[in-house]
This record gives C-alpha cells, structure tokens and sequence, in this order.
C-alpha cells in the first residue's frame, strides 16, 4: 500500500504490514484478538502474525537482521493518509528505503521498489537522515542503491542530488586511502538469510546477527533458533540430487 501511495504502482498482496514499537506490540496483538483474529508471536524481537480467515497481519517491531527497533521516530516521520475513511500513517519513503536496502536475498530482492521510490517520489525523501541512518560502516549499502537506481535511471539521476553522490564518493576514497575497520568482519546474513548460512555453518565466519542481537539484549537463542529453521527452509528449496 506505501508503494502505491509513492509511486500509483499497485500490487495485490498476501498480507497487511502494521508497524507498532516493541512495547506496543502486544497491546495491537489483544486489539486484534478482541477484533476476532487468532495471534501469535513469531519472533519475539519483531514479528508477531495475526489471522481472520483468509485474512493475514504482520505486525512488525523491529527487522528481521536485528539492527534497528521500529521506534516513535519511526511512526511521526510517516505520511498522514486516510484508508477506510480511517486517519492513519504509512512509512516514509525514507524509512522504507532504508528498511528495503537489508532485504537482497535469495529469494526476494527489493532494490526495484528503491529504485521506483526514488523515481517517482524524490520529494519525500530525506537524504540526510538516509546518510545518517546508514551511519559510519553501512554507507557502502547505500552506495549500491544509488548507483543501481543511476544505472536504471540514467536521464533521471537528478532525482538524487549530486552532493549525495559526491559524498558517497568521497568516503570510498577516503576508505580506500585510509580503511576503516568494520565493526563487522562479515555482514552477508544482514542482507540475505539462505545465501551466507554456508558461510556461518562451514566457513567458519562468525554470524553478525549475533553481535548486533546482543547490542539489543536479545538472546542468542532466538538467532540460532532463525538460523537453523532457515537452513531447514533453504535445504527444503535445494534437495539433494
């Protein structure tokens, strides 16, 4: 529904995303459940699921990689909209990209709704909160997206200004002149679950979504736990012989 507030692109879909704070999320889970639907809790640091029917919810407090809690921030920079005759509001732009940038898997990549957002909506987006949420060490994914979205939309790239080129350049020379130690060795399940479990289960590389997890306080079990039940569904998509 965002997609198609930002850019008139409508897609039907399985489900309706709702985002709420961590400490909102199992107020929204008993509204729900007096509405009539059937919750549960998914994963406990940001997903919990809500059924009526054919109807599915996902209520959704945080990111599937772990980095970043949906907070009140999060809800004020949403766009003001009315659905069902209901005020309500729909991420921002900007927060949606940064959202979609962690999701380049296996299975799903979303650097085409990137790219559409910013043809179709470069007036909502907030370049420099985008330059700050990537922060020091992600700035690199960012870079990605804006050369993606120049090479798809070579007569449009004014539509990123060019002092947010010339800075992405600027810190990959720097980078390249003086690195930077990253303050993660190894970054690949922050992007895509399935594509680096062999690298974790026999590289040996140590799994971010630890590191970032604990940053959170949230136990090492919940990740281990997602990351065999990801193994399972990836050895399910890639039998044997």
């Amino acid at each position: 529904m965002a997609i198609y507030y930002y850019t008139g692109s409508w897609r039907n879909t399985k489900d309706l995303d709702l985002f709420v704070t961590p400490q909102d999320r199992d107020a929204a889970l008993g509204a729900l459940r007096n509405a009539g639907y059937r919750t549960e809790v998914v994963v406990d640091s940001w997903l919990s699921k809500a059924f009526v029917g054919e109807v599915m919810v996902d209520i959704i407090s945080g990111s599937g990689n772990y980095l970043a809690p949906v907070t009140h921030k999060w809800l004020q920079r949403g766009e003001p909209v009315t659905i069902l005759d209901l005020p309500t509001r729909i991420i921002s732009a900007t927060d949606m990209i940064w959202s979609k940038s962690y999701i380049a898997g296996h299975e799903r990549f979303d650097g085409a709704d990137i790219c559409h957002l910013i043809y179709r909506a470069p007036d909502k987006i907030d370049w420099q909160l985008l330059l700050r949420e990537f922060g020091t060490y992600e700035w690199e994914l960012l870079a990605v997206y804006v050369h993606l979205y120049r090479y798809v939309y070579p007569e449009a790239r004014d539509h990123i200004p060019g002092w947010v080129v010339e800075e992405l350049a600027q810190r990959s020379q720097q980078d390249v002149a003086l690195p930077q130690r990253a303050d993660l060795p190894f970054r690949g399940p922050l992007l895509d679950r399935y594509s680096y479990l062999v690298d974790v289960n026999e590289w040996g590389l140590p799994d971010p979504r630890l590191t970032v997890a604990d940053a959170r306080n949230i136990p090492d079990s919940e990740v281990l736990r997602e990351r065999h039940l990801d193994q399972e569904t990836f050895d399910a998509m890639h039998p044997a012989g």
